[in-house]
C-alpha cells in the first residue's frame, strides 16, 4: 500500500520538527551562561577569572599520557646518572 505524497510530506515535516527540537535543546544546554554586567555575580566571576589567570600564567596545562611519563623517567635517570658519574670523579 502506497502512502499518498501529503502523508509522506507530513511524516518528512514531524521528522524534520523533531530533529530541530533536539538540536535546539542539545544547543541550549552546551550554551555557558555569564553573569549580567555590574551584578555581585559578575563582580565574583571576573575575581575568581583574574585570580585564575594570575596563578596559570605562563603554565602549559599539564599532558597525562604514557608518552610524558617515559620522557620523564628518562630524564631523571640521565640527570641522577651524571650526578653519580661527576661525584665518582671528584
Amino acid at each position: 500500500m502506497a502512502k499518498s505524497k501529503n502523508a509522506k510530506k507530513r511524516q518528512q515535516a514531524q521528522k524534520r520538527q523533531q530533529h530541530n527540537v533536539a538540536k535546539s535543546h542539545e544547543r541550549d544546554t552546551n550554551r555557558t551562561h555569564l553573569p549580567k554586567t555590574g551584578t555581585k555575580a559578575d563582580d565574583d566571576y571576573l575575581l575568581r577569572r583574574s585570580r585564575e589567570d594570575l596563578v596559570d600564567f605562563g603554565l602549559p596545562k599539564a599532558k597525562h599520557g604514557w608518552l610524558n611519563i617515559v620522557i620523564a623517567v628518562f630524564v631523571v635517570m640521565a640527570l641522577l646518572g651524571l650526578m653519580i658519574l661527576l661525584i665518582t670523579r671528584s
